[in-house]
């Protein structure tokens, strides 16, 4: 009987911990958002504020897109080593971090009036280079066609497959394999229980201490993963509005892929099995090539050793490639 007492004490002493735990993640959650942090600040206009950092006072702006869903500080130690010799912007959309909106405007081209607002702010007139990761590409893409004149070069990472009927019908034809949609859903029940808060969102990888807090916040929010559901799911309709848009400029365009196996062990780290996981590592690696003849300006590199993130995994060549392009433009110029 005496057992039995105590391991219903036990289970109660978890329940409780854990109930404590979740309500001390969500109260830690909203004291961090209610109080923007000095890092960055805001452009502001037309029902929007966007939460942006700019670093560096001089030279070529240099402009980073990160991936739907995701952090601008993921970015910020990248940010800071091109800042040396570059003046870099960084930026949320609206819904995510500190940056919001009176409507929610999940276009291409509300996206390019956003990034238009913030150059404004800080009085950029001059052209400027564009880096993009994942899924913001979409987005790099369309600024590019609609602004020819106002982009020198592009550097993509871990690119989108643009042909994006095709990437979901290769997603659906693999055993126990989610898509982005089903993968933001499980990211958000884990941040709803604080998990986020004791395990890294991105296993494997190391981030920068600097910004570690920021970037754990942002992935514990479970609205981000709301708006995030919503944006993935206007895809295909933003795929469409950049297609119609017209022709990408002739421009330098870099590309940066994973390599096959840390890819490989990034998808078995989300839960997918081996064998699924090498069928979409051979699916993403066919797919995402498409980006090459956007430009016949373009090369790519396979970045060796580097997975899901390579902003995240091999920094140091990112940084390597930004100020390469941004040196070899302005050489011809």
């Amino acid at each position: 009987m005496r057992g039995l007492f105590y391991i219903i004490a036990i289970i109660i002493f978890i329940f409780f911990s854990a109930y404590f735990f979740i309500l001390i993640s969500n109260i830690k959650s909203v004291k961090w958002y209610n109080e923007p942090s000095q890092e960055g600040k805001f452009a502001s206009g037309e029902g929007r504020k966007i939460y942006y950092r700019t670093k560096g006072k001089s030279g070529p702006v240099v402009v980073i897109i990160n991936s739907i869903g995701s952090s601008q500080a993921e970015w910020w130690s990248i940010q800071n080593e091109v800042a040396q010799k570059c003046r870099v912007i960084t930026f949320d959309r609206p819904g995510y971090g500190w940056s919001a909106s009176e409507s929610e405007n999940l276009t291409a081209s509300g996206f390019a009036e956003e990034l238009d607002m913030i150059l404004k702010f800080e009085k950029i007139r001059k052209p400027i280079y564009i880096v993009a990761n994942g899924t913001g590409i979409l987005y790099a893409i369309y600024y590019c066609v609609t602004h020819p004149t106002k982009v020198l070069g592009a550097l993509f990472t871990n690119p989108f497959p643009l042909r994006y009927s095709e990437w979901m019908d290769a997603i659906k034809d693999i055993d126990e394999c989610p898509d982005m949609t089903e993968t933001a859903r499980k990211m958000r029940y884990k941040a709803s229980k604080g998990i986020y808060r004791l395990m890294s969102p991105f296993r494997g990888y190391r981030l920068d201490h600097r910004y570690k807090r920021y970037i754990i916040e942002h992935y514990s929010r479970t609205e981000h993963y709301d708006l995030m559901q919503k944006e993935l799911s206007q895809l295909e309709s933003i795929n469409v509005e950049v297609e119609s848009a017209g022709r990408f400029p002739s421009i330098p365009l870099k590309v940066l892929y994973p390599a096959g196996e840390p890819l490989i062990r990034d998808y078995i780290r989300k839960g997918v099995n081996e064998y699924s996981a090498r069928q979409l590592g051979r699916a993403y690696h066919e797919l995402s090539t498409d980006v090459m003849a956007l430009s016949p300006h373009s090369s790519s590199i396979e970045v060796e050793g580097a997975g899901e993130y390579i902003h995240l995994g091999k920094p140091k060549i990112v940084i390597e490639e930004i100020l390469s392009l941004v040196s070899k433009t302005h050489k011809k110029a």
